[in-house]
Order: structure tokens, then C-alpha cells, then sequence
């Protein structure tokens, strides 16, 4: 007999839904229920801690992995001793690898076929069919998901929640000290939390549960279809999770088809086609595919057969020109779709960052504009232009009859050179007009005239003033380039600071460090380790092949509290360097100095120096 699943829903990090957990857990046990703990999140708060008292609790499962040590849920353990119920916290959590499952809600179908009851705790976020909204919405990606099948198969589910004002209050009792104006600045925003709210509202009367009570008794119609068209653009994941979202509303199936062009061979199926069939098959669905030339006439045929209510559309990302010289194929849905409602998923606008958040200049994206030279480079450039090439001519007067008017042209464009270097293109265009009038004046018969009797001297002059200005402008580049790449350097060393500076703060769990870190230098692993007794424990890790031990890897940086950061692979650069340091350093000053500040105010607890922070709270 399988066992029953009691869900405690959150409507944002940090409402409390571990404490209600542990209290369910304490009432069962009262009652005479044999419960456990198979694991539970405290984050180092007392209060949460506290809720553990008088409870059995199993010892988590050691995991190894690369030289690190994880510790994770002992579902065998829990099999063995084979409670009453159970209580696992942090449902949507992503397992070590190497353990029994990669999920933690795999561990929990585990226990529940085994016929044991279990309660557990999910933010709403965590919801697959919600993840991307909230993405959307909150500009906070949400990395861990649990299929909306698992936590709709609940037998009861208690949503948890606070006003925004509330939960802000809250936050900065459980946050340590100057951490929680990162967060509330963050993901904690009044407008984040009344989104979060209103999508676990939604959900729930989506998908016929009570508040109070656990499930309804929604009927559910199958006769009715919701068809969603499977296609390469960049939103057709975001096209699976709404149709599956309103078909888990109305009770409909859905249904998942794929249009393929009947060219008479036999084609492998595109790269991105295996993964949206897995994730419908995730969410439930069902695979349907078709031939048709007319993508739009085929679609609609196919909706119409599967007597299908509703229709989800990914935009075309297509230019303007295409759609008006070939047509577009939603316009041709929407005018010919009939009875059939047809949505449109518009496309996917990455979110800011809450750093960019913070920093509004950040967020724009930068025109490629030409680099500023300084105001007295500047200066300085047009008064060679117009000194130094008259000059240059008069010095090499007494040798005209030797030099002739190619070696004064050749000895003149030494000043237009100089001009650009020092002041750019304009400098260097006057350099080259004033050279070319005083070597006519000076070295073209007649002489002292701006006449040209010869037509080769016409042709040298010619030449000289298209050399010029083709030289003025390579060099103007290549030095503003210099300028540019310098001031990039110190603009990302700054920038690299001031990150450093955001993630210390708490904003930021060590995981998104660490992972961030790897895909910006392409790196095969990054791991944050720690100093202990046994040796090196890593306490985040990134890549396929993280380095056990600070002497395994190719860069290392020491920060505060025993830690160490340790990157393997790839090639960095000096460049790459310079801005690990820069960043290494400055994360490791904020570390030292939120230390200080809790050794002054009398804070003696044992805490992180990283918070977990956003989605790690409860």
C-alpha cells in the first residue's frame, strides 16, 4: 500500500515552512505515530533547530565525490528502520552524484511505495510549471524543480505564508547582520513576494486543493485536449510548461505535436526535440507527430482532429523581412483557427540580475561607440597639425635641391603619425593638409605658389594626402584601442569588486558563485573548499572535474573563515587572472570585515560567511 504525501507549500523562502514541518512532525508523535527525521534544513537558526527536540532523526548518507564529502538523505536507512512517517525537508533539493537518486522528490516516491507516509516542504517556485514564470517576474532563476504530477499527487496540501511586510521583518531577524538589506533589496522585493503569492494561489485552485482541507474533488475531463506546438525557438520550453499549466487547470490533456517536413528521407530528429519530448513526458503529455509542407495548415488540421479546445503558440524570433516575404505562420493560424484559442508565448527577455538591478547603467546594453581621448591629448594633437608639418618642410628647406619633393612628402608624413597618435584622425586630416599646402608652397616649381606646373609632383602630392588620411585613421584606432582595452581592464577589475562585494553580502548562495565562475572562464571545475580536521571538504562545486585539494588545481585564492577557492582547466589568461585576483580579493576583504563586525556588535554564534540566502531560505 502506498503511502500518503502531506505538502507544506511556501509562497517564498523564509515563511516558515520547516518550522511547520517539524511541528507536524512533533503532533504526530504525540498522537503516537512513529515518526523520523530524514533530514531537515535548520540553516544554523535556533529557533528551527529547536523543532528537532524530541524527534528521532536519521543520520544523513555520506556521499563522496571527486575528493568531496556531501551529506545526503539516507533513504536506505529510513527503508531499514521503516517509520510510520517521515518528514524530508527541501523537497525540489538536487542529490550529489553518486547518491541512490538525483532528486530528492525520487527518494520520496521511494518511501512513499514503500509504503511509508512522508511530509514534506516546497517553495512554489520549485514547481516545474511555474519556474519560468517566476524567472520572468523575479529576474531570480530557479535551478531546482519538481514535476507538478509529484506535489499534485499529494494527499493534503497546507500552503504557508506571510504579508510581504511580515516576511521582510522577519527576514531581518534570521538573516545574519548585514546581509539582509542585500536580500530584501534582492528577491525579497514587496512586488517579488506578492508574484510568489498570487502563483501559489493559482496553483492551487488550478489544481483542485483546499487550503484547509488538502484535495478537492475537481473532475477531471479528458475528453478535452490542449495541443502545443513543438518547435526549435528558444521558448519552446516555456510553451510545454504553459500548456501544461492550463491544462492542469481545466483537467484537459495534453498534447505535444511536431511538424515535420515530407522531404522523402529518412532526417535524424533535431538536437532540441529529445528534450522537449522528455519534458513532456515530465509534465505528463503525450507525443503526436505530423508531415505537412504548411506548417500552419498542418497544425490546425492536427488541432482539429484531436478535437482540441486551446492551441500554445511559441513568437517566430524571425526578422520583419522573412515573415513579409514568406508570411508568418502564427498569423495564418490565428486568421484560420476558428473555434480553437489559439495563446501566444512571447519571447523570453533574460532578467536582470539583481546586481544590474542595482545599477541601472549596467543594465543597458553598451553601444560601441568611439573612445574619448583626453582633452589636452586632444589639444595638444591639433597644435602639431598645425605647427609641426610647416615646420618640419622649413627645417628641410636648404637640402630642396637634394630631397626634392618626395623626401620632404616622405619626412612630412612623420608628422601626420605623430598627430594621430597624439590626437586622433582630426589632428592627423589637418597634419596632412597643412603638410600638403607647405610642401607645394616650398618644393613644387614655381616655387613659393601654390601652383603645380609638373604633373608629377601633382601625382605625389595626390598620393601623399590619400596616404595620410589611410594612416591618420589606422593609427587613430590603434591608439583609441589602447585606450579602450586599458580602461576595460580597470572598469572589470572595479566591476569584478564590486560582484565580489554583492556576493558576499549574501545575496548569492556559494553554488552560484562557484558556477558562475566556471561558465564565464570556461573552466572543467570550480569548487569552494574548506579546512578541517579530515582535510578538505568542498562546500560547493561546479563542472565535471573540480579539484579535491587547493594543490590540484591551476589557480587557488585563500578566503576568510579556512576557505579556499580552487579552479582546474581551461586556460586563463593574464588578463583572467588579474580579475580572479581583483575579485578573490575583494570578496575575501568583505568576508573579513562582516567578521569583525559581528566579533564588535557580540555576535559569538557560528555562521556562515556565506548566506544561503533567496531560494536556500526557509
Amino acid at each position: 500500500m502506498r503511502g500518503g504525501l502531506h505538502l507544506y507549500l511556501g509562497t517564498a523562502p523564509g515563511v516558515g515552512k520547516t518550522c511547520a514541518l517539524l511541528a507536524e512532525g512533533r503532533r504526530l508523535a504525540a498522537l503516537g505515530n512513529d515518526v523520523v527525521v530524514g533530514l531537515a534544513e535548520a540553516h544554523d537558526r535556533q529557533d528551527t533547530a529547536a523543532g528537532l527536540d524530541d524527534l528521532e532523526v536519521i543520520p544523513r548518507k555520506p556521499v563522496a565525490h571527486r575528493g568531496a564529502r556531501f551529506g545526503e538523505m539516507d533513504v536506505q536507512a529510513i527503508l531499514v528502520r521503516h517509520p510510520q512517517t517521515v518528514l524530508v525537508d527541501e523537497l525540489a533539493h538536487a542529490n550529489a552524484p553518486g547518491s541512490r537518486h538525483d532528486k530528492r522528490w525520487q527518494d520520496v516516491e521511494e518511501l512513499l511505495n514503500a509504503g511509508v507516509d512522508v511530509v514534506s516542504a516546497l517553495n512554489v517556485q520549485h514547481l516545474q510549471s511555474l519556474s519560468d514564470q517566476v524567472e520572468e517576474l523575479t529576474g531570480v532563476p530557479v535551478h531546482e524543480t519538481v514535476p507538478d504530477a509529484v506535489a499534485d499527487a499529494a494527499d493534503r496540501v497546507d500552503v504557508i505564508d506571510l504579508d510581504p511586510e511580515s516576511l521582510r521583518r522577519r527576514l531581518t531577524r534570521i538573516y545574519p547582520p548585514g546581509t539582509a538589506e542585500w536580500a530584501l533589496a534582492g528577491f525579497f522585493r514587496p512586488g517579488n513576494i506578492a508574484v510568489l503569492h498570487e502563483l501559489a494561489d493559482q496553483w492551487i485552485r488550478e489544481h483542485a486543493h483546499d487550503h484547509a482541507t488538502g484535495r478537492g474533488t475537481a473532475t477531471v475531463r479528458r475528453d478535452s485536449r490542449i495541443v502545443a506546438a513543438l518547435t526549435g525557438e528558444a521558448e519552446g520550453e516555456r510553451v510545454l510548461h504553459r500548456a501544461a499549466q492550463l491544462a492542469s487547470g481545466t483537467g484537459a490533456e495534453l498534447v505535444g505535436v511536431h511538424v515535420r517536413n515530407p522531404s522523402g528521407l529518412k532526417e535524424p530528429d533535431p538536437p532540441w526535440l529529445n528534450g522537449q519530448r522528455r519534458l513532456l513526458a515530465e509534465l505528463g503529455g503525450r507525443y503526436a507527430q505530423v508531415a505537412g509542407e504548411d506548417v500552419a495548415r498542418t497544425i490546425l488540421h492536427f488541432t482539429h482532429a484531436e478535437h482540441a479546445s486551446q492551441l500554445v503558440l511559441g513568437a517566430s524570433r524571425r526578422s520583419h523581412g522573412y515573415q513579409m516575404l514568406y508570411g508568418s505562420v502564427i498569423d495564418r493560424v490565428v486568421r484560420a483557427a476558428g473555434p480553437v484559442e489559439v495563446h501566444v508565448i512571447p519571447p523570453h527577455r533574460p532578467p536582470r540580475h539583481p546586481l544590474t538591478a542595482r545599477l541601472p547603467h549596467l543594465a543597458r546594453p553598451l553601444r560601441r561607440s568611439r573612445v574619448p581621448l583626453p582633452v589636452r591629448r586632444t589639444a595638444i594633437g591639433w597644435t602639431l597639425s598645425v605647427l609641426a608639418p610647416p615646420a618640419v618642410t622649413a627645417l628641410l628647406l636648404p637640402a630642396r635641391g637634394s630631397l626634392g619633393l618626395a623626401g620632404a612628402l616622405l619626412c612630412t608624413l612623420l608628422t601626420v603619425v605623430l598627430a594621430a597618435l597624439v590626437g586622433g584622425l582630426g589632428p592627423a586630416a589637418m597634419a596632412t593638409v597643412t603638410g600638403f599646402l607647405a610642401a607645394d608652397f616650398l618644393y613644387t616649381r614655381p616655387y613659393y605658389s601654390l601652383r603645380v606646373d609638373r604633373p608629377i609632383d601633382l601625382v605625389g602630392l595626390f598620393v601623399f594626402a590619400v596616404v595620410g588620411v589611410t594612416v591618420g585613421l589606422l593609427v587613430d584606432s590603434l591608439a583609441r584601442r589602447a585606450l579602450q582595452q586599458t580602461r576595460a581592464q580597470a572598469e572589470a577589475e572595479s566591476l569584478a569588486r564590486l560582484v565580489a562585494d554583492v556576493l558576499a553580502a549574501g545575496t548569492t548562495t556559494p553554488a552560484d558563485v562557484v558556477d558562475t565562475l566556471r561558465r564565464t572562464f570556461d573552466l572543467e571545475g570550480v569548487v569552494l573548499l574548506r579546512q578541517t580536521n579530515g582535510g578538505w571538504q568542498a562546500e560547493a562545486a561546479a563542472g565535471p572535474c573540480p579539484p579535491a585539494t587547493p594543490e590540484d588545481a591551476a589557480f587557488t585564492a585563500a578566503l576568510a573563515g579556512g576557505r579556499s577557492l580552487a579552479l582546474a582547466g581551461g586556460r586563463l589568461s593574464a588578463e583572467d587572472a588579474r580579475l580572479l585576483r581583483a575579485f578573490t580579493g575583494q570578496l575575501r576583504i568583505d568576508q573579513e570585515t562582516r567578521q569583525l563586525q559581528r566579533i564588535g556588535g557580540g555576535d559569538h554564534e557560528d555562521r556562515h560567511e556565506y548566506s544561503r540566502g533567496g531560494e536556500a531560505a526557509q
